[in-house]
């Protein structure tokens, strides 16, 4: 699997100095221009503060990488045996409840963090429930785009990582060459494998990032010309992780956008990339 090059995080807010106004008055009682001078004072530092803000939020990358230490636990196949080696099996499971854990409280951490009054009226929304519909969409909005060569709808359904790849290869197409993809069906409810939230030294910025398994039938169909490239066209079924991602800024949520996968048992749909490493167990997936 390609590993994605870190990004530097935005850096945190610097904190400002403002000269302030020194005026002397020769009366008992405050003059006009000094009232005005107390009261400018706070307006000039929060409209200062507030443009600041502005610039650092405006420069929050869009794809931050994957985030560190994002464990999977590997499938039932692939996990220590619990008659076999049970202290093994019990090591891979609590390590997996502790994370659990550690990734729910950063989103409630994160809820709670807002300027919001109140427990319940919070901008921020955790909504577990939806990521699994949420990463089916996308995913097959992404297939769909990419066969089709719809680069547009890429831009908006891809981070940049994965935008600058499947863009890379559409173009590399071969002139009258075009390639079909088709969802046959989805064979599994699509499990949720990993949630989690990053705050940013920014005030109400940060990202919140899904893993999402998916099962399906796929078939991918390359024509160059009017003749079907030899090979392609056959049913497979793939095993996907698919990795998604939203950034927060100014506590408002923005769009969901796929950051990566990676495809196992079959195809890579439309040639989507796994970028970055899941720590499953004790391996880690990498694309072959």
């Amino acid at each position: 699997m390609a590993h994605l090059l870190r990004r530097p995080l935005c850096s945190a807010l610097g904190a400002f100095s403002s000269s302030p106004l020194a005026r002397r008055c020769f009366s008992q009682s405050p003059s006009l221009c000094a009232m005005e001078a107390q009261m400018l004072k706070p307006k000039q530092k929060a409209e200062r503060s507030m443009r600041v803000v502005t610039k650092e939020q405006s420069e929050i990358p869009l794809d931050v990488g994957l985030f560190p230490a994002t464990f999977i636990l590997p499938r039932f196949s692939n996990r220590p045996s619990i008659f076999r080696e049970p202290r093994q099996h019990l090591k891979l499971r609590w390590r997996g409840f502790r994370l659990y854990l550690r990734d729910w409280f950063s989103l409630v951490v994160f809820k709670f963090a807002g300027p919001e009054p109140g427990w319940f009226n919070r901008s921020f929304k955790i909504k577990r429930s939806k990521l699994g519909p949420t990463a089916l969409a996308l995913h097959k909005q992404m297939y769909s785009s990419f066969a089709e060569g719809d680069v547009a709808t890429l831009r908006k359904t891809c981070t940049d990582g994965l935008y600058e790849t499947l863009r890379a290869r559409i173009a590399n197409r071969g002139r009258g060459e075009t390639v079909q993809w088709e969802l046959v069906r989805y064979n599994r409810t699509a499990k949720l494998a990993s949630d989690r939230v990053s705050r940013y030294p920014i005030e109400g910025a940060g990202a919140r990032q899904s893993v999402v398994r998916i099962r399906s039938d796929q078939r991918l169909t390359r024509w160059k010309g009017d003749e079907m490239v030899e090979g392609s066209g056959k049913v497979k079924s793939v095993d996907e992780y698919v990795v998604i991602q939203k950034r927060v800024v100014g506590w408002k949520e923005e769009e969901w956008m796929v950051w990566g996968d990676d495809a196992r048992d079959g195809h890579r749909g439309g040639g989507t990339v796994a970028k970055g490493e899941f720590d499953i167990g004790e391996g880690n997936m990498s694309e072959g």
